[in-house]
């Protein structure tokens, strides 16, 4: 509910049920994203937020919210590391706009990518983490990067960024040509990630 330039949300019922146990595969028959999307842009004009995104949007998705988006999302948050840079959808959110943000762009878990030779080469050679040499990569590569720790060494860690050279990121970025890897998959009941064949 919006009232007078703030949120009022209800409390959350951690007594019932359902708490957190949400049927994700259950969808209401008439929704369609769009409609969320049209809503969300009312958001603007009430001065509470600056810019309306999205996550895991696949071009697929992108192209029927923009053939009716009065307003592009300023960016679409996606799985994007050295095993699934998604080439198709980072070529998509450049012509349109969209600026990108990795979550897990170390790969989350079961990645395999802090053990990958690659990223340990690298790392070795420049002495510093296989967290830092992924991040570095997003970076490089023009997206923002969201890691995830509790740890307080590697979250200092990890706000070090260094330069890749031409022959490391051509490394990093040809690893997905052989071992393209997708390692947070939610079933969600519908398909989602429409570009896995062309990450």
């Amino acid at each position: 509910m919006l009232t007078a330039g703030k949120v009022t949300l209800p409390a959350n019922k951690t007594s019932a049920a359902n708490f957190g146990k949400e049927d994700r595969k259950t969808h209401a028959k008439d929704w369609d994203f769009t409609n969320t999307w049209a809503e969300m842009e009312k958001l603007l004009s009430t001065g509470l937020v600056r810019a309306i995104g999205v996550a895991n949007f696949s071009t697929v998705n992108l192209a029927k919210l923009l053939s009716t988006a009065k307003v592009v999302p300023a960016v679409n948050q996606t799985e994007l590391h050295p095993l699934l840079p998604q080439r198709k959808l980072h070529d998509f959110c450049t012509k349109n706009k969209i600026h990108q943000t990795a979550f897990g762009p170390m790969g989350g878990n079961g990645s395999t990518l802090h053990s990958h030779e690659v990223v340990l080469d690298i790392g070795k050679k420049k002495q510093v983490t296989t967290a830092q040499v992924l991040l570095s990569w997003g970076i490089q590569s023009g997206w923002s990067v969201i890691p995830k720790s509790v740890n307080g060494a590697r979250i200092k860690g990890n706000l070090h960024v260094l330069e890749l050279n031409a022959s490391e990121m051509h490394a990093l970025n040809t690893l997905a040509e052989v071992e393209g890897t997708r390692f947070n998959r939610p079933d969600w009941g519908t398909v989602v990630f429409h570009d896995d064949d062309e990450a």
